[in-house]
């Protein structure tokens, strides 16, 4: 069930905010939670994004020109950082745009001061658990993917840039943001948009965040991930994915956590999954 988050818009405390990768799905949340939160907010993508609104500025930029990112970040109180290549293993795409791009915005935030980074991770960066065994943010990192290894490389950049530099980041690890549970996997992975607005606004207004790591998921009534983390940051989801009248729709029952993309590519001998994992190794990604 959602239940629409109704608070003023009283301003965030800062005078500009960067958001890149803000033509994606996420990036237009993010747009729709800020307005009128924030005098000024900067898009930036190399994906056109549709007529910015009042308070809204687009600056076109490819996160692997770091000259260009440092360009953007000028007068930016805070980055929210969410763009990012979503293939599966393009080794290329995932070097340039997921982690030297990363690296770009983090280490313009270094030379400009800026005050915080949101980073949006993912649960991918710990997609390879089985899901029968809930984790916490300290558990290893387990990436299902080339995907999920760059949101492991980006929490550690953020570990890094804070314990020598002191820049302040929020990690997300983002489940499954979307309107509804499209499959069954997502009744426990699920993140309501009002939730996602909720850990927005706490990840930008906490006094001090330090480097933490938040899962980006619902109440839901499955827990994979233990986030008691996140009362850190003052946020507490509301929602919980609840099965329609039809009940869950019949969709593939991964057994790893990071379902699509920790099945994608697996090899037939990993004994820990038993005997379904020459089922899953027949799905398409």
């Amino acid at each position: 069930m959602e239940r629409a988050y109704h608070t003023p818009r009283a301003t965030l405390g800062y005078n500009r905010i960067l958001v890149t990768g803000a033509a994606g799905a996420i990036g237009k949340l993010v747009r729709k939670c800020l307005k009128g939160r924030v005098p000024h907010l900067r898009l930036t993508d190399i994906a056109p994004i549709d007529t910015p609104d009042e308070g809204e500025e687009f600056w076109p930029c490819d996160l692997t020109d770091a000259v260009g990112i440092e360009r953007a970040m000028k007068e930016v109180d805070a980055v929210i950082h969410l763009g990012a290549s979503l293939n599966v293993d393009n080794w290329q795409q995932t070097l340039n745009v997921n982690i030297g791009g990363t690296y770009n915005v983090f280490d313009a935030a270094r030379r400009l001061g800026t005050k915080r980074v949101i980073y949006a991770s993912s649960h991918h960066a710990v997609g390879m658990y089985p899901v029968t065994q809930r984790i916490g943010v300290e558990d290893p990192l387990r990436p299902d993917s080339l995907y999920g290894l760059s949101k492991c490389f980006g929490e550690n950049l953020a570990r890094y840039y804070w314990d020598k530099f002191a820049v302040e980041t929020v990690c997300l690890r983002i489940g499954s943001a979307r309107p509804k549970p499209m499959e069954r996997r997502e009744y426990v992975t699920w993140l309501s948009e009002p939730d996602f607005e909720r850990l927005l606004l706490a990840s930008l207004t906490a006094s001090a965040v330090g480097c933490s790591v938040i899962y980006g998921v619902s109440k839901n009534g499955d827990v994979w991930w233990d986030n008691s983390d996140a009362s850190h940051i003052g946020f507490e989801p509301v929602d919980m994915a609840e099965a329609p009248d039809g009940g869950i729709p019949e969709t593939p029952d991964y057994p790893l956590q990071g379902g699509k993309r920790a099945a994608h590519g697996l090899v037939s001998n990993s004994a820990h999954l038993g005997n379904k994992v020459d089922e899953h190794n027949k799905l398409s990604f």
